[in-house]
């Protein structure tokens, strides 16, 4: 009972500290830059939800690659059934990076990271500094790893962990790509005798 006690606090503080730098790149987002193209877009149907169709799928597809990346992570990490403090490092700190990696290619719904312009919001860039920062200070800082019970991590688990957690943003990027070309796609007439 004891060891439950103990892990459900450790799970508790760890995930205050995410919540935390999470709020800050949230933050951060709302002094993106405007986008140059809303003016020629038709202006929204007041009946129309905000919650379309699309955004819905793009918060469903992100939220089961973060979902099934970090439960990964932590099965390959619990082969031996045993719940050490490398397990909940290794899981806690893909679940950050996929944060981040998703908090950047949310910037926009329909353009590229890319396009937009990587460090166009300064304020986002520090957030996400800071939240990997504070990230890596749990992982290597004695004083926070005692606090959050956690394990030095190798560069190979970070690069491991950077490469599968970028999947969200490649996955998202893709989506993106597919929509856009999708639009450019003229509409094909109901009957072929309209011309």
């Amino acid at each position: 009972m004891c060891f439950l006690n103990s892990s459900i606090l450790q799970i508790a503080n760890l995930l205050q500290w995410q919540i935390i730098f999470l709020l800050i790149s949230v933050v951060s987002l709302g002094v993106e830059p405007v986008d140059k193209d809303v003016i020629r877009q038709p202006p929204r149907n007041v009946k129309d939800s905000i919650l379309t169709r699309s955004l819905i799928v793009k918060i469903l597809v992100s939220s089961l690659t973060i979902v099934s990346g970090t439960l990964f992570v932590f099965w390959r990490e619990l082969q031996d059934n045993v719940i050490t403090p490398r397990d909940t490092t290794m899981t806690f700190t893909c679940f950050v990076f996929f944060d981040m990696f998703n908090a950047w290619s949310s910037r926009s719904q329909t353009k590229s990271v890319f396009e937009i312009g990587l460090c166009s919001n300064v304020m986002f860039c520090y957030a996400v500094l800071g939240s990997i920062m504070g990230q890596l200070l749990v992982i290597y800082f004695p004083p926070l790893q005692r606090v959050f019970q956690t394990e030095s991590l190798s560069v190979l688990d970070l690069l491991f962990l950077v490469g599968l957690t970028s999947s969200v943003c490649i996955v998202s990027e893709i989506m993106k790509s597919l929509e856009r070309r999708k639009e450019k796609i003229p509409k094909q007439s109901k009957s072929f005798l309209d011309v």
